[in-house]
């Protein structure tokens, strides 16, 4: 599999009018459904796409990244928007600096596309995750778009699946919210 990494300089458009349209966080979050009293992991939360109106609508989240750059972003608008249930931690690609079984529900958006290890990182989400607790995982569709990274980058949900089931998960659902992104709701193992 070839990885593409996102270039951490284009930051900017991660909160962009037209990502928001095609990729509205409040619908995404309602489909998904939330819980008030639940503590959830952004996994490869960029500057705060899903974390800040996840954090309006849950007990605690967790935003972790591998980029500085896009902590610094995400801290920064915390503290302008004055959310406290967020802790912002710098992880590394496949190693997550929590406990075993810290949060209920993962969310990892646009991410696994770009992961050098998938089979590793999923088991990294399986051992943060409670037993029972849900994984969602948002993706690019694997088609041709204007946007997005090449197709040969792209990840099919046939691959998605294979590595999730081989490492605890079962899969729940799917959404499509546009030609652009899937979504995938797998469950952690009882």
């Amino acid at each position: 599999m070839s990885v593409h990494k996102f270039d951490p300089e284009k930051r900017k458009i991660l909160n962009s009018k037209q990502r928001q349209e095609i990729l509205p966080p409040a619908q995404v979050l309602s489909d998904i459904g939330l819980g008030a009293h639940t503590v959830w992991a952004d996994i490869g939360c960029g500057t705060g796409f899903f974390t800040i109106p996840l954090a309006k609508e849950v007990k605690e989240v967790f935003a972790l990244d591998i980029r500085a750059e896009m902590l610094s972003d995400l801290s920064e608008s915390l503290t302008q928007l004055q959310i406290h249930n967020v802790k912002v931690l710098q992880s590394e690609e496949s190693r997550l600096p929590l406990p075993d079984r810290r949060v209920d529900r993962i969310l990892t958006s646009l991410v696994l596309h770009e992961v050098e290890q998938p089979i590793e990182f999923f088991r990294e989400l399986n051992r943060v995750l409670q037993t029972g607790g849900r994984l969602v995982v948002i993706e690019w569709a694997k088609a041709s778009t204007e946007m997005g990274p090449p197709l040969e980058h792209r990840l099919s949900i046939q691959q998605l699946d294979e590595w999730a089931l081989s490492t605890g998960f079962v899969k729940v659902k799917a959404w499509q919210w546009s030609d652009n992104y899937i979504g995938i709701e797998y469950c952690k193992k009882l």
